[in-house]
């Protein structure tokens, strides 16, 4: 789902408030080649390398796709406008609403064994092990039986997300997250995501894989980023997220044994929402998906960084346990960025106590960027796309406390969410819970979604 930064790439389906901080992203984003490695010895050849290598792969992507029984809608291309953001996948013509973007067979997708399906006859009970397992073998094959899909995704970045970054690296964002011990009011003694630097001992330990092993360790990141739920789905897993621009959705849920959508035997289809202009970009959403009933509620712009190694675009989403406050971030009047005004929608009403708390929190990580402005990644010993993606998330949480705070001076304050009890976040109103104990939340049904 998310995908490495190239220059301009195009391939048809048919065949900041510190100025700093802002040196620092720009500076690392001319340095695409050195995500892996702390050298400086780059020039333009190596992007128009990657770009070549990342385009012909794509194009025997497709083709195995195709010769192999899927469905992938002529109307589309994979391409990139600006050298600064991912390739996304694009209308070449109009497109209806209820068009079907790409229908993928059973067989093309990477998942547990049929045993280990059988075994997990509910979602909880499901586990990424298997699925790991088949992303390893697809990418440590022979290379004449390595499948398309599975040099693919052999030849993605390595180790773009925060729980796969280096000790270094983690540890200088664990600086950033890490509260003072003083404000502790709940398990969570830190403003989110929460741990980033568990996740690793966490499917050494229930998986039984050799995460020393590298690509093993490639294989779980992979999975982490790119599947959904059990299954890896090539194609599908290229579309880009965002929340405020998103027309397709699942027409069949990828759990196969749910009835009566089989996808084992029908297909994983993808299907456009809404009439979608030639030149514009298809969208999904990771978190408020058709299938996405357990993320909806909690799972947001914190979460987002931590599993896919990105900071989403507004509108954003903020849960801050230990302070009670949730909001949302959205552009004024929508997704209109030219306007410039954001504007701040708490879904639970804000306490004093909770914005004191978030006003710590943001003097404390002023503090830290003083301490780290003279710095850059080779000083601080990492690899420039750790550096960026951190201050990336560094600028995107200060602006959430700024706004947040200077917004709650326009509204009324109670204290009544320290009455609550812990599942306070699922009391707002705003979504049917529809189990409390788990936190899951159901989103509004439609035909798609």
């Amino acid at each position: 789902m998310v995908h490495t930064v190239m220059k301009f790439a195009f391939v048809a389906l048919s065949t900041g408030f510190l100025a700093f901080v802002a040196d620092a992203v720009e500076a690392s984003n001319s340095d695409v080649c050195a995500d892996t490695s702390n050298t400086n010895n780059v020039d333009d050849s190596c992007h128009y390398a990657e770009q070549n290598d990342d385009d012909v792969l794509t194009a025997q992507l497709i083709d195995w796709l195709r010769d192999n029984g899927a469905y992938i809608n002529e109307k589309l291309a994979i391409k990139q406008l600006d050298p600064s953001l991912p390739r996304g996948l694009y209308a070449m013509e109009d497109m209806e609403a209820g068009e079907t973007v790409c229908k993928i067979p059973w067989a093309l997708i990477l998942k547990p064994t049929a045993e280990d399906l059988e075994n997990g006859s509910v979602r909880e009970e499901l586990s990424d092990c298997g699925t790991i397992e088949a992303v390893f073998h697809a990418i440590t094959a022979e290379n004449d039986d390595m499948t398309p899909y599975g040099r693919y995704l052999l030849n993605r970045p390595k180790a773009y997300t925060a729980p796969f970054w280096s000790q270094s690296a983690q540890g200088l964002l664990l600086d950033i997250l890490k509260a003072k011990k003083a404000q502790q009011t709940t398990e969570f003694d830190e403003l989110p995501p929460h741990g980033v630097d568990e996740l690793i001992d966490e499917v050494k330990s229930e998986c039984n894989i050799d995460m020393d092993d590298e690509m093993y360790r490639h294989a779980a990141m992979l999975v982490k980023t790119r599947s959904d739920y059990h299954v890896m789905v090539p194609f599908y897993d290229m579309m880009n997220h965002h929340n405020g621009l998103t027309n397709v959705a699942h027409v069949y849920n990828p759990f196969y044994y749910i009835k009566p959508d089989p996808i084992d035997k029908t297909g994983y289809e993808i299907v456009t929402t809404k009439p979608i202009k030639a030149s514009e970009q298809l969208y999904n959403s990771y978190n408020h998906c058709k299938v996405c009933s357990d993320y909806l509620d909690w799972f947001g712009t914190p979460e987002m960084f931590a599993h896919f190694g990105f900071v989403e675009p507004l509108p954003q989403r903020w849960l801050f346990d230990f302070a009670r406050v949730k909001f949302d971030l959205s552009y004024k009047g929508g997704n209109d960025a030219d306007t410039g005004e954001i504007v701040v929608n708490f879904l639970v009403p804000p306490s004093e106590r909770g914005i004191a708390l978030l006003q710590e929190e943001l003097t404390r990580l002023e503090s830290f960027s003083s301490m780290h402005q003279d710095m850059d990644y080779a000083s601080a010993g990492i690899s420039s796309n750790e550096w960026q993606s951190l201050w990336q998330y560094y600028i995107a949480l200060h602006d959430a406390l700024s706004f947040a705070v200077e917004q709650s001076k326009r509204e009324i304050m109670t204290e009544d969410v320290w009455k609550l009890d812990d599942n306070w976040w699922v009391q707002d109103g705003t979504l049917l819970a529809a189990d409390v104990d788990e936190h899951l939340v159901q989103p509004t049904t439609s035909k798609y979604g």
